[in-house]
């Protein structure tokens, strides 16, 4: 459950973000225009902090999700294991990358001086360049992923073909940092973050349920079945 507790977490997350009406008056800033961030962040302070808060915790509980996921796919794949060994690496990786990225978000929330207010454009971006390269290695995840499941068919061949989906939209965040605006851009471009992230958030839920469904039926499946009774004895057997 753990897969389907970060995804609800994420939900939150988008769901604190679009609290602060980033299209208003004052808009999300991209990254050509990151000297707006101090004014925006500074208007919504409070649900910014709450969103990193629920995308931290998120992505704490996707790392518990792929401890299970690792799992089964090094099972299904026997000793050497490599695709899932190079699962488990890229999403820590990618992991860790964005929780980076929150501290520089949290950062430039926490600034007390005129000086440090300068420094925020600049923390911004660096923000969302480290949040997207998070997101280019987890295309490393979602293609070792897709691999294992399509020569195993271990969780169902269906979750493999998406986890090749997500992996090709993913690829498309190592290059946002070449975008100071439009859709590729790192910071509010729709293949540069929402796209992968999106992938992301639904083939985490999906695969976390898929898992939830298998263990339940592993468990049940003996319990229904029971112990097999023993036939009539037969007189005189044995003589």
């Amino acid at each position: 459950m753990s897969g389907v507790l970060a995804a609800i977490m994420f939900m939150a997350a988008f769901a604190m973000f679009m609290s602060t009406s980033p299209g208003g008056i004052t808009p999300y800033p991209s990254v050509e225009t990151a000297q707006t961030a101090n004014d925006f962040l500074s208007r919504h302070v409070n649900a910014i902090r709450l969103q990193g808060l629920f995308t931290t915790l998120g992505i704490a509980l996707f790392l518990w999700f792929l401890g299970s996921l690792w799992r089964v796919l090094r099972e299904a794949e026997g000793d050497s294991a490599p695709g899932s060994t190079v699962a488990l690496v890229a999403a820590s990786t990618g992991s860790a990358l964005m929780l980076v990225s929150l501290a520089l978000t949290y950062a430039v929330l926490l600034t007390t001086s005129p000086a440090q207010a300068d420094a925020a454009p600049a923390l911004f971006t660096c923000a969302a360049v480290l949040f997207a390269l998070g997101g280019g290695v987890l295309s490393l995840f979602f293609f070792a992923v897709g691999k294992v499941i399509l020569r195993t068919g271990v969780m169902g061949r269906w979750l493999g073909w998406l986890a090749l989906v997500a992996a090709a939209l993913s690829v498309l965040a190592f290059i946002s940092p070449f975008w100071v605006s439009g859709a590729l851009n790192p910071a509010t471009g729709a293949l540069g973050l929402w796209a992968w992230w999106a992938a992301f958030v639904i083939w985490v839920l999906l695969a976390s349920l898929v898992l939830v469904f298998e263990q339940r039926h592993r468990v049940e499946g003996p319990a229904r079945t029971g112990p097999v009774p023993a036939g009539p004895a037969v007189e005189g057997a044995g003589q």
